[in-house]
């Protein structure tokens, strides 16, 4: 089947009469072929009437009206060479015959006036023949040729098209890949690890993912939401710059906690004239709202479902991002030398301290372990990691950058925090041990002050020497 669009109607149709030349080619009789006979038959019967005799040339052999016979039948087929010997027969056998001969019988006489007529018969008919022959094959060169033509220029115009085609699709694909790229880059903007280096990655992953023309962005102030970004805005009055907290949108985000659309007839009477959309942003891990992205202006086309689907992609994203940030934020504190430190997770604790051990023991350092434990009672989870943040804290200042703290279970004889120390000779890991408990004693929390530390020694340097 031929693609629509590549080869036009007018084309195919001179392919079909092609082919019907060659089926009918020296079968028909064509107008001309009878201009030219009339013309020569008139002709013919005005010069016996004005030079000859009446008779028709009858005497004269060959006769001139061979060459009408021969040359209708050369030149148009069978059927004008036939019509051809008709016509001269006539013209011949109308004029005054011949008298017959005492000698003659009747059939011999017959023979004699019409032995010309069927000669043009018969002539008509071989050479008629030959020249249909000529033109059949003639036509179905001619249909051949326009039927390859048609071929070539339809290959030629479905290449052009495919080609199009691929240039279209290289083009998508390397605009997709720029998109992603940039959309990428939008993310790295966000995915970091305090909770304000994420407000300000919201700006590029907005700017990129939904793509408006003006939009903004709030952050909680007091019982308000106060405008921290305005992208593309030409004034910065040009909207309001807050979300009062007696409006019915402040209210709508802080109780049902979804995407307010303007293509909802509810939404649009409580965003108003300055919103297209509302996107609140939450922490994921509190529900606390942190931000929130008000859409002021956007294309038309873009006002879709595509684009709640992708609001809703870039506020899962945000949500996921601020848990994380404030988790290393509450995991982390700062020692002595400013750094900023923090508590490995209890799911890297049975893989990291045993590649510690194998390190230590290869390259013959000592490794020591104290444990901070509950004998007492079992804390709950998330006592144990507010016990962690607040212990980690109060440690921050007696521990060194090579010293690692490790968050606990609970299940091994109550232990919730793992210290290693690296490279600590046993006087060293003492000093250590009794700062650490006069910490444990002077903070004002019960369940803190209950805790206590067990030492114990886990690579010596007398246990392994370093590997060759």
């Amino acid at each position: 089947m031929t693609r629509p669009g590549i080869i036009d109607d007018s084309q195919r149709l001179n392919v079909e009469a092609a082919r019907q030349s060659a089926s009918s080619a020296g079968s028909d009789l064509r107008l001309s072929a009878l201009i030219e006979l009339a013309v020569f038959m008139a002709l013919f019967i005005f010069v016996d009437y004005a030079f000859g005799t009446g008779d028709r040339f009858w005497s004269i052999a060959p006769h001139p009206l061979w060459a009408v016979v021969i040359l209708l039948s050369v030149q148009y087929g069978t059927s004008a060479g036939l019509i051809a010997a008709i016509a001269c027969s006539i013209a011949i056998l109308s004029g005054h015959l011949p008298e017959q001969n005492v000698d003659q019988d009747y059939y011999d006489y017959l023979l004699y006036v019409g032995w010309r007529p069927i000669l043009w018969m018969l002539t008509g008919l071989f050479l008629g023949e030959l020249r249909r022959r000529q033109l059949v094959q003639n036509a179905e060169l001619r249909a051949s040729l326009a039927q390859t033509e048609l071929r070539e220029e339809t290959l030629s115009k479905a290449y052009a098209s495919t080609m199009e085609r691929v240039h279209f699709l290289e083009r998508q694909i390397a605009t997709q890949a720029q998109t992603v790229l940039t959309v990428f880059r939008a993310a790295q903007n966000v995915e970091r690890l305090e909770v304000g280096d994420v407000i300000t990655g919201i700006e590029s992953l907005v700017e990129e993912i939904l793509a408006p023309n003006k939009f903004s962005v709030f952050v909680p102030s007091r019982n308000n939401f106060d405008a921290l970004v305005s992208h593309g805005w030409e004034t910065p009055t040009e909207f309001s710059r807050q979300i009062a907290g007696g409006s019915d949108l402040y209210s709508c985000l802080l109780t049902e906690r979804r995407i307010l659309m303007v293509t909802r007839k509810d939404d649009a009477a409580i965003l108003g004239d300055d919103a297209i959309i509302a996107i609140p942003v939450q922490n994921s891990a509190t529900g606390e709202i942190l931000a929130v992205i008000r859409i002021e202006e956007i294309d038309f086309d873009k006002l879709n479902s595509s684009l709640l689907i992708n609001a809703n992609l870039v506020r899962q994203w945000l949500s996921n991002a601020f848990a994380k940030a404030e988790t290393y934020e509450n995991s982390v504190w700062v020692s002595n030398d400013g750094a900023r430190r923090s508590v490995v997770s209890s799911q890297l604790w049975p893989s990291l301290s045993e590649w510690l051990i194998q390190v230590c023991r290869r390259n013959g350092l000592t490794l020591w372990q104290l444990d901070i434990c509950n004998t007492e009672a079992s804390i709950a989870i998330e006592e144990a990691l507010r016990v962690t943040d607040q212990i980690a804290r109060g440690f921050s200042r007696e521990l060194r950058n090579t010293d690692l703290v490790f968050q606990r279970d609970g299940r091994d004889n109550g232990t919730i925090i793992s210290i290693l120390l690296l490279g600590t000779n046993q006087e060293g890991v003492e000093i250590v041990r009794g700062k650490l408990k006069n910490i444990l004693r002077n903070n004002s929390d019960k369940t803190i002050c209950d805790l206590t530390i067990a030492t114990r020694s886990v690579v010596m340097p007398t246990q392994g020497k370093p590997a060759p």
